[in-house]
Protein backbone atom coordinates (compact mmCIF):
# COMPACT_ATOMS: atom_id res chain seq x y z
CA UNK A 1 0.00 0.00 0.00
CA UNK A 2 1.01 3.53 -0.83
CA UNK A 3 0.40 7.13 -1.15
CA UNK A 4 0.39 9.17 -4.54
CA UNK A 5 3.43 11.12 -4.21
CA UNK A 6 1.83 13.86 -6.58
CA UNK A 7 -1.36 13.81 -4.09
CA UNK A 8 0.52 14.82 -1.11
CA UNK A 9 2.97 16.89 0.78
CA UNK A 10 6.10 15.07 1.42
CA UNK A 11 5.75 14.88 4.96
CA UNK A 12 2.05 13.63 4.78
CA UNK A 13 3.72 11.02 2.40
CA UNK A 14 6.85 10.31 4.22
CA UNK A 15 5.04 9.40 7.68
CA UNK A 16 2.11 7.35 5.58
CA UNK A 17 4.39 5.22 3.90
CA UNK A 18 6.17 4.34 6.49
CA UNK A 19 2.91 3.32 8.85
CA UNK A 20 1.45 1.10 6.32
CA UNK A 21 4.60 -1.03 5.09
CA UNK A 22 3.89 -3.36 8.21
CA UNK A 23 1.06 -4.72 6.11
CA UNK A 24 2.27 -4.25 3.24
CA UNK A 25 4.66 -6.50 3.91
CA UNK A 26 2.52 -9.28 6.15
CA UNK A 27 0.36 -9.47 2.25
CA UNK A 28 3.26 -9.56 0.53
CA UNK A 29 4.88 -12.43 2.57
CA UNK A 30 1.84 -14.45 3.05
CA UNK A 31 0.33 -14.37 -0.23
CA UNK A 32 3.14 -16.47 -1.62
CA UNK A 33 1.31 -19.49 -0.01
CA UNK A 34 -1.18 -19.42 -2.73
CA UNK A 35 0.95 -19.70 -5.22
CA UNK A 36 -0.83 -17.59 -7.28
CA UNK A 37 -0.87 -17.48 -10.90
CA UNK A 38 -1.63 -14.68 -12.84
CA UNK A 39 -2.56 -14.19 -16.88
CA UNK A 40 1.02 -13.00 -16.91
CA UNK A 41 0.64 -9.64 -17.73
CA UNK A 42 1.32 -8.69 -14.01
CA UNK A 43 3.38 -10.33 -11.10
CA UNK A 44 2.86 -7.55 -8.84
CA UNK A 45 -0.59 -5.43 -7.47
CA UNK A 46 -0.01 -2.30 -5.54
CA UNK A 47 -2.67 0.34 -4.11
CA UNK A 48 -2.18 3.45 -3.74
CA UNK A 49 -4.39 6.42 -1.81
CA UNK A 50 -5.13 9.54 -4.37
CA UNK A 51 -6.96 12.87 -4.35
CA UNK A 52 -7.28 12.48 -8.05
CA UNK A 53 -10.13 9.36 -9.58
CA UNK A 54 -9.69 5.52 -9.13
CA UNK A 55 -7.97 4.79 -11.77
CA UNK A 56 -6.16 1.31 -12.67
CA UNK A 57 -3.27 0.66 -14.77
CA UNK A 58 -0.02 -1.70 -15.44
CA UNK A 59 3.47 -0.33 -15.03
CA UNK A 60 6.66 -1.32 -15.49
CA UNK A 61 8.23 -4.28 -13.79
CA UNK A 62 4.76 -5.68 -14.27
CA UNK A 63 2.67 -3.88 -11.68
CA UNK A 64 -0.73 -3.77 -11.62
CA UNK A 65 -1.27 -0.76 -9.72
CA UNK A 66 -4.70 0.88 -8.42
CA UNK A 67 -5.68 4.45 -6.88
CA UNK A 68 -8.35 4.75 -4.71
CA UNK A 69 -9.23 8.43 -4.75
CA UNK A 70 -9.56 9.62 -1.20
CA UNK A 71 -12.16 12.19 -0.94
CA UNK A 72 -11.22 15.60 1.58
CA UNK A 73 -13.88 14.32 3.84
CA UNK A 74 -12.15 10.70 4.40
CA UNK A 75 -8.39 12.11 4.49
CA UNK A 76 -9.80 14.66 7.23
CA UNK A 77 -11.57 11.66 9.33
CA UNK A 78 -8.30 9.71 9.01
CA UNK A 79 -6.16 12.14 10.48
CA UNK A 80 -8.39 12.52 13.32
CA UNK A 81 -8.62 8.77 14.41
CA UNK A 82 -7.17 8.27 17.61
CA UNK A 83 -8.19 4.91 18.00
CA UNK A 84 -5.08 2.52 16.84
CA UNK A 85 -7.53 -0.33 15.48
CA UNK A 86 -9.66 2.15 13.66
CA UNK A 87 -6.90 3.30 11.78
CA UNK A 88 -5.29 -0.42 10.97
CA UNK A 89 -9.02 -0.61 9.73
CA UNK A 90 -9.00 2.10 7.53
CA UNK A 91 -6.10 0.66 5.54
CA UNK A 92 -7.51 -2.72 5.02
CA UNK A 93 -10.77 -0.83 3.73
CA UNK A 94 -8.84 0.72 1.13
CA UNK A 95 -6.50 -2.01 -0.02
CA UNK A 96 -9.92 -3.81 -0.52
CA UNK A 97 -11.70 -0.89 -2.54
CA UNK A 98 -8.33 -1.38 -4.40
CA UNK A 99 -9.21 -4.82 -4.97
CA UNK A 100 -12.43 -4.25 -6.35
CA UNK A 101 -11.52 -2.00 -8.60
CA UNK A 102 -8.67 -3.96 -9.75
CA UNK A 103 -10.40 -7.20 -10.51
CA UNK A 104 -12.49 -5.01 -13.06
CA UNK A 105 -9.17 -5.07 -15.14
CA UNK A 106 -7.57 -8.50 -14.41
CA UNK A 107 -8.17 -11.70 -12.22
CA UNK A 108 -6.50 -11.05 -8.78
CA UNK A 109 -6.36 -13.62 -6.43
CA UNK A 110 -9.56 -11.31 -4.47
CA UNK A 111 -10.53 -14.00 -1.98
CA UNK A 112 -7.29 -15.30 -0.84
CA UNK A 113 -6.41 -11.34 0.15
CA UNK A 114 -9.36 -11.29 2.07
CA UNK A 115 -8.33 -14.51 4.19
CA UNK A 116 -5.36 -12.79 4.23
CA UNK A 117 -6.92 -9.55 5.88
CA UNK A 118 -8.97 -11.65 8.25
CA UNK A 119 -5.61 -13.47 9.59
CA UNK A 120 -4.13 -10.44 10.22
CA UNK A 121 -7.36 -9.18 12.29
CA UNK A 122 -7.56 -12.41 14.22
CA UNK A 123 -3.51 -11.80 14.89
CA UNK A 124 -4.03 -8.56 16.48
CA UNK A 125 -3.02 -6.66 13.63
CA UNK A 126 0.90 -8.61 13.93
CA UNK A 127 3.55 -8.67 11.34
CA UNK A 128 6.00 -10.91 13.71
CA UNK A 129 8.00 -13.86 12.11
CA UNK A 130 11.00 -16.20 13.13
CA UNK A 131 14.16 -15.37 12.19
CA UNK A 132 16.33 -18.02 13.79
CA UNK A 133 16.54 -20.26 16.36
CA UNK A 134 19.66 -21.90 17.99
CA UNK A 135 20.79 -24.18 20.68
CA UNK A 136 23.89 -23.65 22.66
CA UNK A 137 24.54 -26.37 25.03
CA UNK A 138 27.77 -25.51 26.45
CA UNK A 139 25.83 -22.08 27.64
CA UNK A 140 22.96 -23.38 28.53
CA UNK A 141 20.31 -22.25 26.62
CA UNK A 142 18.24 -21.70 23.77
CA UNK A 143 17.62 -18.73 21.76
CA UNK A 144 14.92 -17.42 19.35
CA UNK A 145 15.15 -14.28 17.58
CA UNK A 146 12.27 -12.44 15.77
CA UNK A 147 11.64 -9.87 13.20
CA UNK A 148 9.06 -7.45 14.53
CA UNK A 149 7.32 -5.28 12.05
CA UNK A 150 4.83 -2.63 13.36
CA UNK A 151 3.11 0.62 12.00
CA UNK A 152 5.62 2.45 13.98
CA UNK A 153 8.99 0.57 13.90
CA UNK A 154 11.10 -2.59 13.35
CA UNK A 155 12.71 -4.67 16.31
CA UNK A 156 14.66 -8.00 16.42
CA UNK A 157 13.46 -9.27 19.63
CA UNK A 158 15.84 -11.62 21.38
CA UNK A 159 14.75 -14.28 23.56
CA UNK A 160 17.05 -16.42 26.11
CA UNK A 161 15.37 -19.86 27.63
CA UNK A 162 17.15 -22.24 29.72
CA UNK A 163 17.60 -25.61 28.87
CA UNK A 164 14.56 -26.79 30.95
CA UNK A 165 12.43 -24.10 28.06
CA UNK A 166 12.52 -21.08 30.81
CA UNK A 167 12.63 -17.77 29.43
CA UNK A 168 15.48 -16.06 31.13
CA UNK A 169 15.91 -13.10 29.23
CA UNK A 170 14.85 -11.11 26.15
CA UNK A 171 14.77 -7.99 24.91
CA UNK A 172 15.47 -6.03 21.37
CA UNK A 173 18.81 -5.86 19.84
CA UNK A 174 17.89 -4.15 16.87
CA UNK A 175 15.45 -1.26 16.48
CA UNK A 176 14.95 0.91 13.57
CA UNK A 177 12.78 2.56 11.35
CA UNK A 178 9.68 0.71 9.73
CA UNK A 179 11.06 -0.14 6.06
CA UNK A 180 12.78 -2.83 4.68
CA UNK A 181 16.01 -1.50 2.69
CA UNK A 182 16.81 -1.17 6.56
CA UNK A 183 16.35 -4.79 7.74
CA UNK A 184 15.88 -6.73 4.92
CA UNK A 185 19.38 -7.22 3.79
CA UNK A 186 21.24 -6.09 6.98
CA UNK A 187 19.40 -9.05 9.09
CA UNK A 188 20.38 -12.37 7.31
CA UNK A 189 22.46 -14.69 9.06
CA UNK A 190 23.30 -16.11 12.50
CA UNK A 191 26.41 -16.77 13.56
CA UNK A 192 28.60 -18.28 16.06
CA UNK A 193 32.21 -17.17 16.55
CA UNK A 194 34.12 -18.08 19.79
CA UNK A 195 32.21 -16.41 22.30
CA UNK A 196 29.88 -14.01 20.63
CA UNK A 197 26.60 -13.92 18.82
CA UNK A 198 26.66 -12.34 15.32
CA UNK A 199 23.97 -11.33 13.21
CA UNK A 200 25.33 -10.53 9.68
CA UNK A 201 24.12 -9.63 6.47
CA UNK A 202 23.28 -10.96 3.26
CA UNK A 203 27.00 -10.35 2.57
CA UNK A 204 27.66 -12.11 5.71
CA UNK A 205 29.18 -9.06 7.47
CA UNK A 206 28.91 -8.53 10.36
CA UNK A 207 25.98 -6.35 12.11
CA UNK A 208 25.49 -6.70 15.73
CA UNK A 209 27.08 -8.73 17.90
CA UNK A 210 25.94 -10.18 21.84
CA UNK A 211 28.08 -11.55 24.04
CA UNK A 212 26.92 -15.66 25.04
CA UNK A 213 28.26 -14.83 28.69
CA UNK A 214 25.90 -12.19 28.73
CA UNK A 215 23.24 -14.18 27.64
CA UNK A 216 23.87 -17.04 29.27
CA UNK A 217 22.49 -14.84 32.52
CA UNK A 218 19.69 -13.76 30.84
CA UNK A 219 21.21 -10.38 29.94
CA UNK A 220 20.00 -9.45 26.53
CA UNK A 221 22.07 -6.20 24.80
CA UNK A 222 24.27 -5.75 21.41
CA UNK A 223 26.53 -3.63 19.95
CA UNK A 224 25.94 -2.54 16.21
CA UNK A 225 29.15 -2.50 14.46
CA UNK A 226 28.29 -1.10 11.31
CA UNK A 227 28.47 2.20 10.90
CA UNK A 228 25.85 2.67 7.83
CA UNK A 229 23.89 0.67 9.94
CA UNK A 230 24.33 2.74 13.16
CA UNK A 231 22.88 5.82 11.67
CA UNK A 232 19.30 4.07 11.30
CA UNK A 233 19.40 2.63 15.28
CA UNK A 234 16.47 4.71 17.19
CA UNK A 235 18.77 6.88 19.36
CA UNK A 236 18.27 9.94 20.88
CA UNK A 237 19.86 11.98 17.77
CA UNK A 238 16.80 10.47 15.77
CA UNK A 239 14.04 9.91 18.53
CA UNK A 240 12.04 12.92 16.78
CA UNK A 241 11.84 10.63 12.92
CA UNK A 242 10.66 7.87 14.93
CA UNK A 243 8.11 9.99 17.02
CA UNK A 244 6.26 11.14 14.18
CA UNK A 245 5.19 7.98 12.91
CA UNK A 246 2.87 7.80 16.37
CA UNK A 247 -0.28 9.39 16.63
CA UNK A 248 -1.05 11.53 19.39
CA UNK A 249 -3.38 10.03 21.97
CA UNK A 250 -3.43 6.83 20.35
CA UNK A 251 -5.85 4.22 22.58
Amino acid sequence: MRADYASYDEDFFVVFMDNVRFISNYLSRNIRKYKVETDGTFKMLSVSITNASDSCLLRAEKDLAVNVHLSEYSMQNYLNMKDEKTRFEFYLSILEKGYLIASKYKNIPYEQLLSLHQEFRQGGYLNEKLFKTKQLKEYGINIKLIHCLSSYDYKLRLFVFDLKKELIGQGVIYHTFPDEILFDKNVRHLVIDDSKLIITDFLNKPQFVCSLSDLSRGIVKSTCVDEKTQKYIYNEQNIEKFERLKWPDVK
